[in-house]
């Protein structure tokens, strides 16, 4: 049975990413004997710009991922941000997270 992707949460270092447009995660692979162990990556579409700041390049939070049947909190890494203006539209973000566990 399908899962419904309604009322889907993400927040980062406790701020909640606004109007999130879709989020996707993989977790997962070899990555042994590494400090901060890389398991996999998130990346969020947002309409808001909390959380898609350059000063965040590269600071580990808290990434917890809720609701439509995804149940994730890990901690991730800040690794990158694309923009999009349309004309006429609106200007759209996404973020890319790698998430680490020690």
């Amino acid at each position: 049975m399908a899962i419904s992707s309604q009322g889907i949460t993400v927040t980062w270092g406790g701020t909640a990413f606004q109007e999130v447009r879709s989020v996707s995660w993989d977790y997962g692979g070899n990555s042994q004997g590494r400090q901060n162990i890389d398991v996999g990556r998130a990346v969020v579409s947002c309409l808001g710009t909390a959380n898609t700041s350059t000063a965040n390049h590269g600071i580990r939070r808290q990434l917890v991922i809720t609701g439509g049947g995804h149940d994730l909190t890990i901690d991730a890494i800040w690794d990158s941000v694309s923009a999009v203006a349309e004309l006429n539209g609106v200007s759209s973000f996404t973020v890319v997270l790698r998430l680490v566990k020690d």
